[in-house]
């Protein structure tokens, strides 16, 4: 099996990216700085921060402090755990121990703003306020009238109180000003020429928390002789700037860009992977899970000398049996367990590296559904399985979960040969342009009919659905393994407007494949059930040439009921194809949905 976690080995060769990093943090004249390791979820984002924090802790000039942001989730306030969490490493660092009266003045200075924080939030802003006579930017304002009544009364409660701790001497601009110039005295006086901190998993807390993170590290945290590296989604971050600081009206601003340029001045973005990377990852990890990590380690700097990384085309089977046998390497149980799966896994990665979108951890948890369902194989059928068979079907399961669920019910026909998917397969393989195979007809669904095993037509495939039966009973599938892109626009569609709608099928459009699947398969069911506005449905059949059968099925099985502010857009789709919809018309009629008054003035030719 294969852990999500940061790999100690390169695999994903990350090297370049680690060097160009680590030096510029060792450059002094740059600091401070703030970098923004930048890539999607699973891209391999805390691999790259593991390869970083190698190198600079190699270097006795260079304190490499690791912070996780997702372990500030439950922390009232973000802020405030930042800064304990670092002080308390920097505490601990030998280089710092000459300084540790400084640092407990730190802390005792971040306790004073845990204090102005602590009294139910609205209360203690109000308190802070009152007590100061400044306003706090930095603490939780009342969001409507009664709640500020409420804060206002807690806060008069709780002044003396925060003013006698707090704000005896200093007001909070000023206490932000004297913390940071504290901090960066601190480090002066040490031997220590850069304090770098990295902090991952940040695009998997809260937008709050997000904004909480970013803004400790620009008002307190980043002086003189730090760096920070932070490890994020940039779509997430933008979204959490956004979700906090809404668009005034009537401004065009980009808050967002703005935001996120102000507070990371270097972006570097991790690239996606390419499908040849992809597909070498594949291989790579079937081999990691043979050899031991010594053997690995060996491998991979072989791989590296030879540049196959860089070429332009995949590194073949046989270029990764000859690298092994030249350096001698042992396998665990065996080689020919080891050729069994690399086989296997050869024969379809091609396919799945286009269902992958570039994105190493998606490679894991195939490989590790793969090596599931071949354990459970052996234990219900012994030998009598096909494992190709077995990679190929769970590959479509991954491309498109429709067909995968049409497979299936193809299968159930099944008497000399399944007669369904072979008249598909050979329909879509002499490019027939049959429209009730649209969905079967594109490139990377062609791709998968034209691998082997091919013409699984002949095969009973009983026993492999049978392994992967979970999936089948999903005709709305887990929403949580979406990826930010399709469920950015779920949300969108969600909360769209009919002068909005276009710009979103604009947007849809450039998703992948199986994002664009994805919301269609949380959209077909909402058509059905009239959750989704006539104006929204319009659009998707007319930009979605592919998806008109269904969108067309889901509306004729509908029990909505046709009012007149719906005819407009049921005439833009008859214009479209009108045969189609004169079809959908009719069963509308029949069923008590659509009067004939509406009929007519939806197929009514317009002067």
């Amino acid at each position: 099996m294969w852990l999500d976690n940061a790999s100690d080995i390169d695999i994903l060769f990350y090297e370049p990216y680690a060097k160009l990093i680590s030096d510029i943090t060792r450059d002094g004249s740059k600091n401070p700085l703030t970098i923004g390791v930048f890539g999607l979820w699973g891209a391999g984002k805390s691999t790259l921060l593991s390869l970083i924090d190698k190198k600079l802790n190699d270097d006795p000039d260079i304190i490499c402090v690791n912070i996780n942001a997702w372990m500030f989730e439950g922390y009232e306030d973000a802020k405030v755990a930042l800064m304990e969490s670092l002080l308390k490493e920097l505490y601990d660092a030998k280089p710092f121990q000459e300084v540790k009266e400084n640092i407990k003045k730190l802390v005792g200075r971040v306790n004073l703003f845990k204090v102005a924080t602590s009294t139910l939030s609205i209360g203690a802003s109000i308190a802070a306020s009152i007590a100061s006579g400044n306003p706090l930017p930095l603490l939780t304002v009342p969001k409507n009238v009664e709640e500020a009544a409420n804060a206002i009364k807690k806060g008069t409660e709780a002044a003396e109180k925060v003013k006698t701790d707090f704000f005896e001497q200093e007001t909070t601009v000023d206490n932000v000003r004297k913390f940071r110039k504290d901090f960066e005295e601190m480090i002066g006086n040490t031997t220590v020429k850069n304090v770098v901190v990295i902090i991952d998993d940040l695009d998997r807390c809260t937008p709050e928390r997000i904004i909480e993170t970013l803004e400790a590290i620009k008002l307190f945290l980043s002086v003189k002789r730090t760096t920070f590296v932070i490890a994020a989604d940039e779509k997430v971050i933008q979204y959490a700037v956004k979700k906090e600081y809404p668009i005034i009206d009537g401004s065009d601003v980009q808050l967002a860009n703005e935001y996120t340029e102000k507070i990371i001045q270097l972006p570097i973005y991790i690239p996606e992977l390419s499908s040849k990377d992809i597909e070498n990852y594949l291989l790579l990890l079937v081999a990691q899970n043979y050899l031991s990590t010594d053997s690995f380690s060996s491998l991979i700097r072989k791989i590296y000398e030879k540049k196959y990384t860089i070429r332009d085309t995949q590194m073949r089977l046989e270029e990764l049996k000859e690298i092994i046998s030249k350096l001698g390497l042992n396998f665990n149980p065996s080689e020919s367990s080891f050729m069994k799966d690399a086989v296997i896994i050869d024969s379809v990665r091609d396919i799945v590296s286009i269902t992958l979108k570039g994105n190493p951890r998606q490679a894991k948890r195939f490989l590790n559904t793969f090596v599931t369902k071949q354990s459970l194989a052996q234990m219900y059928y012994d030998e009598d399985i096909d494992m190709r068979i077995l990679a190929k079907i769970l590959v479509l399961q991954k491309l498109d979960p429709v067909l995968f669920n049409q497979l299936n019910e193809w299968n159930k026909e099944f008497k000399i040969s399944n007669e369904r998917f072979k008249e598909m397969y050979e329909a879509v393989l002499s490019d027939s342009n049959n429209p009730d195979y649209a969905r079967w007809s594109t490139l990377s669904v062609k791709k998968w009919l034209e691998c082997e095993p091919k013409e699984l037509f002949n095969q009973r495939l009983d026993k492999y659905f049978y392994l992967t039966r979970e999936n089948l009973k999903k005709n709305i599938f887990d929403s949580q393994n979406f990826s930010f892109e399709t469920k950015q626009i779920l949300e969108k569609i969600g909360n769209t407007s009919e002068g909005s709608i276009s710009g979103i099928m604009n947007d849809m459009k450039k998703l992948q494949l199986t994002d664009l699947n994805d919301v269609f398969s949380i959209l077909i069911p909402k058509v059905e059930s009239g959750q989704l506005k006539y104006f929204i449905t319009k659009e998707l059949y007319v930009t979605f040439e592919s998806y008109r059968e269904k969108i067309i099925q889901s509306m004729s099985e509908s029990k909505q009921v046709i009012k007149l502010a719906d005819t407009v857009y049921l005439k833009a789709m008859y214009k479209i194809d009108e045969e189609e919809i004169a079809q959908l018309l009719e069963t509308m009629k029949s069923t008590g949905r659509l009067t004939q008054k509406l009929y007519d003035q939806i197929v009514r030719k317009d002067k």
